[in-house]
């Protein structure tokens, strides 16, 4: 069997610059499995785009050895990493995936990337799931920047405001069961409680 392509207009990024604050500890650094949760996001991201680097703090993740950039906006949340992963992007588009859902499934961001490419939207997006809020897992094209950089200059930081406000194509939950899909590939955490429970739940 072949091995799958890896997309040549898609550049991956780990969004790993979050404080933590409700976790106590850096998420990133977290094992889970024989892995790293950052390491785990950058295994992904490799089998489908381009390039692949972090956005975050460069001293924390040196010994990854990919690129690592530091917020061009500091203290903007992910919003603040988007902006940055555009602007050093060098292809088209960008697919960004926080660091804290370790039950991501690679095939669901081949299937976005494809997703991405064939309508050309500003924005290709999972299904809005928990209490209505997209998941941290979504493909922008560079031009979206502008939006990106506006969003911010008003203090609109929140990623469902500037989704909201993107052209887009967003995949809906029936099209997403259709594909093959769980849920569970959207849990994230953010805190030690969630931390052991789905690693004593799917860690084997």
């Amino acid at each position: 069997m072949s091995r799958p392509r890896r997309f040549s207009e898609v550049s991956g990024f780990v969004l790993a610059g979050g404080a933590s604050r409700r976790m106590g500890f850096d998420k990133a650094q977290l094992p889970f499995g024989s892995e790293r949760l950052v390491d785990r996001q950058i295994r992904l991201l490799r089998t489908v785009c381009r390039s692949v680097a972090i956005i975050g703090p460069p001293d924390k993740f040196a010994d990854t050895g990919i690129p690592v950039y530091q917020d061009e906006i500091p203290g903007q949340g992910p919003l603040g990493g988007m902006h940055t992963g555009l602007r050093k992007a060098r292809t088209e588009f960008c697919l960004f995936l926080s660091c804290d859902m370790p039950l991501m499934d690679v095939r669901f961001l081949r299937y976005l990337c494809e997703q991405a490419l064939a309508s050309r939207a500003s924005a290709t997006l999972p299904p809005p799931w928990a209490k209505g809020r997209y998941p941290l897992c979504a493909v922008l094209r560079r031009r979206a920047v502008a939006m990106v950089r506006s969003c911010l200059a008003s203090g609109q930081t929140q990623v469902g405001r500037f989704f909201s406000r993107s052209p887009r194509r967003t995949i809906s939950k029936a099209e997403f069961a259709r594909a093959g899909f769980s849920p569970r590939i959207f849990c994230n955490l953010n805190t030690p409680e969630e931390y052991e429970r789905m690693r004593q739940q799917w860690v084997r």
